[in-house]
């Protein structure tokens, strides 16, 4: 089965990277036909495809009737080339020929959840259920079809049928963590993200997602250390370096923040980001050195930079007017 089935990631609480998933999928078996049997007569109507080049009626009308088994495998060659509206077809004439195949059925159920159906995704999924209960995969798309639903109760509980069915499903454990710190139960969350890493300990997208439930608890130290193994392990999204650099300026270590931001994001923003750190931690002087710098490196449209800068300037003024600070001076931003 193409991997594309067997991890259809909600957007991570933090991060957004995809997931790769640690177990088969529990399925009935079916009858295989070799892939050379679509590949002989339908290739060349694929390849048409590909080209933005529709096929010829009269090339249809020769083409033998396809079987169950046939349709599903053109569905995966769809999948495969991105093509999902091709793939859902086929998965559709398929489920007409045999309506009992639970897995083109889950297929079908994930993709029109990946196109925005989490409803239709919802009921195909209970199909699956309905034919094969022990189908552990099919409970945790039913729990991000709920998550997209915004019902975040029937979620939980069906990330936890999926863990009943099958206790190494990791991507179970980690949809409980996320769930966990939406009600800002951070130390829920981390010991979800902690079964999520016993199951695949080099996972990125749940070791930033670790990261971020000690950020919010406050616990810098191990956020930093559990961002580091992330990227580590080869997490790619930007947000990673970014929240690496937010741990980092929490203990004050600035200079190692501005390097984490530097790689998630350009020159300039990476100044802003640091400067937006330096205010937070009441280093208004310093703040304005990184703002201009940030400033004179995208001078005509970085508006978040001036916008920071005017509020810093703001902050010196006050401090001043209140006789806790000395006139502005130069200083060093790193």
């Amino acid at each position: 089965m193409d991997m594309r089935f067997n991890c259809f990631m909600l957007a991570g609480f933090l991060s957004a990277a995809l997931m790769g998933c640690a177990t088969e999928t529990t399925t009935k078996k079916t009858v295989s036909v070799p892939f050379l049997t679509v590949q002989e007569h339908y290739q060349p109507i694929i390849e048409h495809q590909k080209a933005g080049i529709a096929p010829q009626d009269d090339t249809l009308k020769k083409l033998p009737e396809m079987t169950a088994e046939e349709l599903d495998k053109l569905g995966d060659t769809y999948v495969s080339q991105d093509n999902l509206p091709m793939a859902i077809t086929q998965y559709e004439q398929a489920l007409k020929l045999e309506p009992a195949r639970t897995t083109t059925r889950y297929k079908y159920g994930m993709l029109l959840l990946e196109k925005g159906f989490p409803e239709e995704a919802y009921i195909q999924l209970g199909q699956v259920l309905d034919e094969d209960p022990t189908f552990a995969m099919a409970y945790i798309g039913r729990g991000e079809a709920l998550l997209q639903m915004d019902k975040e109760q029937e979620a939980a509980e069906e990330f936890h049928r999926a863990l009943e069915r099958d206790p190494q499903l990791w991507m179970a454990h980690n949809y409980l963590g996320i769930l966990a710190d939406r009600r800002h139960l951070h130390l829920s969350a981390i010991k979800s993200y902690q079964a999520a890493l016993a199951i695949k300990p080099a996972e990125p997208t749940v070791l930033n997602n670790l990261g971020m439930a000690y950020y919010l608890n406050g616990q810098y130290r191990e956020a930093v250390n559990a961002f580091h193994r992330a990227l580590q392990a080869g997490a790619t999204s930007p947000k990673v370096a970014n929240n690496l650099g937010l741990a980092l300026s929490k203990l004050g270590r600035f200079s190692e923040a501005f390097d984490a931001f530097r790689r998630g994001t350009n020159l300039a923003k990476a100044f802003n980001n640091v400067g937006v750190t330096l205010l937070e931690a009441g280093e208004v002087q310093r703040a304005v050195s990184c703002f201009q710098k940030a400033i004179e490196l995208e001078p005509t449209f970085y508006e978040k930079a001036n916008s920071n800068l005017a509020h810093a300037h703001h902050l010196l003024e006050r401090a001043q007017e209140a006789g806790h600070s000395q006139p502005q001076q130069e200083t060093a931003c790193l």
